[in-house]
């Protein structure tokens, strides 16, 4: 893949292009960019191209930006590029979101040979096109730190998706599972779900909802970052004791119970 301005910085002439797109060596993609006839047209080809065609200031960001640098394994139903520059000679691929802001610097780098978001400003954007999970995993796999969301969400407080972000960066800095536990509260509250107690021990472990007449549990993982091999333990051996007492239990996560309040609110209902 190259952009017309970059074969130009190499040193091939206009005329040396346009002969390359005559004999087939190159193929057109979008007016300036080409890509090698004998390359196939891959999906990292696709995103190449779209970040190509946008132009010199061109940064590839959200959810995109999240797959190209693996945070995140599916890939996002459109591209999502930003630019500083603005006008109608502006071009874009098909298929492709163009934002127009100005990034610092601090929160562009390269990654295989393209301008890309850093981790920080990429996860928070990305838990708007793929959800609350993205952010949770790059904690856990220690990709960013809550100083460095903090950060990123400082510099860009009118963006897409802030004050979701916002939300979520108050939760974490707060305490994940006393958060995640009044969130839970309001679901069952809103949708008539009664008869439980809230960090009520059963068989010597605390658990977080307790409904006592249908020995039901119900516990919420909080937010992976939080948990390591001790806790992971723990939350095992008591699980495995109330399933021997003959208790259910149901386990859901952060992004269950601010995404999917309806599949959890079905989910308990149904088990009561």
């Amino acid at each position: 893949m190259i952009a017309r301005w970059q074969a130009q910085e190499l040193g091939v002439s206009l005329s040396g292009i346009l002969r390359r797109v005559a004999s087939g060596e190159w193929l057109r993609v979008v007016a300036g960019v080409y890509r090698a006839a004998d390359h196939p047209r891959s999906l990292r080809a696709r995103v190449r191209e779209a970040t190509l065609a946008v132009g010199r200031t061109a940064v590839l960001s959200d959810g995109t930006a999240a797959w190209w640098t693996k945070l995140v394994t599916d890939f996002p139903s459109q591209i999502t590029v930003t630019t500083s520059a603005k006008g109608r000679h502006l071009r874009s691929t098909p298929g492709t979101r163009v934002r127009h802001r100005t990034l610092d610097q601090r929160d562009i780098t390269v990654v295989d040979g393209l301008r890309v978001t850093t981790p920080a400003l990429t996860v928070l954007e990305a838990t708007i096109d793929v959800g609350t999970s993205v952010m949770d995993n790059a904690l856990l796999l220690e990709h960013v730190t809550l100083d460095d969301l903090s950060d990123a969400h400082t510099r860009y407080p009118g963006r897409i998706g802030s004050g979701e972000a916002r939300r979520l960066l108050a939760a974490m800095e707060s305490g994940a599972r006393s958060q995640a536990e009044r969130v839970t509260t309001e679901i069952f509250r809103s949708r008539g779900i009664d008869g439980w107690k809230a960090n009520h021990e059963v068989c010597g472990h605390q658990a977080d909802f307790v409904f006592e007449e249908s020995t039901l549990i119900v516990e919420i993982d909080g937010f992976a970052f939080h948990r390591d091999a001790k806790t992971f333990q723990r939350d095992r051996t008591k699980r495995n004791a109330w399933i021997a007492a003959g208790w259910t239990t149901l386990n859901f996560t952060w992004t269950d119970i601010t995404t999917r309040a309806d599949h959890v609110a079905t989910a308990v209902s149904r088990q009561l």
